[in-house]
């Protein structure tokens, strides 16, 4: 996550005022053609799935808890800054050059205490994860938009106007609702399969959510996420059911939030089959620890926050037969190591 993107909490940059441009349409994906990857595979974690809705984590849940073990770090060592000054006053005597020193110290460490207060709040004292439920049979989209608190936008499938950008946060002036447009925007390699919300005159758009978002290197998993997602929605039963044969495991984070190994192996889990290799075992020592120190910056982030409760309205449209045979949750799920895992490697440079 790239936190200093977000220092404007907890208004959210997603929030956006600004015109479709050319590369958005460019890179337009329609909900009704496949994407140059025309592979599904869930990549995002699979809270649960039936064949009336699919409920998805939003994309910073796989790497959440780092940022707030980095942050408490940083506040601990502020706090002491203060005592530097004390320290020479218990060992030199108090003096006018040292009373200054101290009380410089002490205001320096409120201000950088205030600024990683707000970078603490990105991940912490919020919601445990803000999920995206995608419901078929009413063709809505529900969305707990992030960095928005207790803000969920209900929105038409067909009326979303879905696109690839690479370098997003670049390749648009921002500006949030109610606020001045944002001139330093910081360059990232990030990039992101983002769902609009237009205007009428489908010229400018209003609001943004993030379907998939990483690196510009892993641009296949953005279209395998995508398609997942696509083919759900427009697919029939039966593709329904091909993608409910690929989810063999689930974050069961609907109604309680994670034990401390869910935490370290949801952060361990987002390396690759060879890094697994290269930095769970050869680098032992150094790589344990650290994922151990983001976990528990990601309990401290999911204790201090609350878990999301959709509607009853929305809960009203999302019933589910207890007999369905796509039904994938904690309880139910396809046999472990049975999931599909497409090949994209011919789909290489689109």
């Amino acid at each position: 996550m790239d936190y200093f993107q977000f220092l404007d909490y907890p208004a959210s940059l997603y929030d956006t005022i600004c015109p479709l441009d050319n590369v958005d349409r460019a890179n337009h994906l329609p909900q009704n053609k496949p994407a140059p990857i025309p592979v599904a595979k869930p990549v995002l974690p699979v809270i649960k799935m039936n064949s009336t809705f699919l409920e998805c984590t939003d994309v910073h849940f796989s790497s959440k808890g780092f940022g707030t073990s980095f942050c408490i770090l940083l506040l601990i060592i502020t706090l002491c800054f203060p005592l530097i000054g004390v320290g020479f006053i218990v060992d030199k005597g108090l003096s006018i050059g040292l009373f200054l020193l101290t009380v410089l110290l002490a205001l320096f460490s409120k201000l950088l205490t205030s600024f990683i207060i707000k970078l603490l709040k990105i991940e912490s004292f919020n919601y445990t994860h803000y999920p995206m439920r995608f419901n078929r049979k009413t063709r809505m989209v529900h969305i707990f938009l992030e960095w928005q608190y207790g803000k969920i936008l209900s929105i038409p499938w067909d009326d979303i106007y879905f696109t690839y950008r690479q370098n997003w946060f670049t390749s648009h002036l921002i500006v949030p609702v109610g606020g001045s447009p944002l001139s330093t925007c910081t360059q990232t390699t990030n990039s992101i399969v983002a769902g609009y919300q237009l205007s009428k005159d489908r010229k400018t758009i209003l609001q943004t959510f993030a379907l998939m978002s990483g690196t510009t290197g892993n641009k296949e998993e953005h279209f395998l996420q995508w398609e997942f997602v696509r083919q759900y929605m427009e697919g029939d039963d039966e593709k329904v059911a091909e993608l409910a044969g690929m989810v063999d495991r689930v974050s069961n984070v609907a109604e309680r939030r994670e034990t401390f190994w869910g935490s370290f192996r949801q952060l361990f889990g987002n390396l690759s089959e060879n890094e697994r290799v290269y930095l769970g075992v050869l680098a032992f020592p150094i790589t344990i620890p650290f994922f151990i120190f983001g976990a528990i910056g990601r309990q401290i982030a999911m204790w201090t926050s609350k878990i999301p409760r959709w509607p009853d309205e929305i809960e009203a449209t999302c019933q589910v037969s207890p007999d369905d045979p796509n039904l994938r949750d904690d309880k139910h799920l396809a046999p472990y190591g049975t999931a599909q895992r497409p090949d994209v490697s011919r789909y290489a440079g689109r």
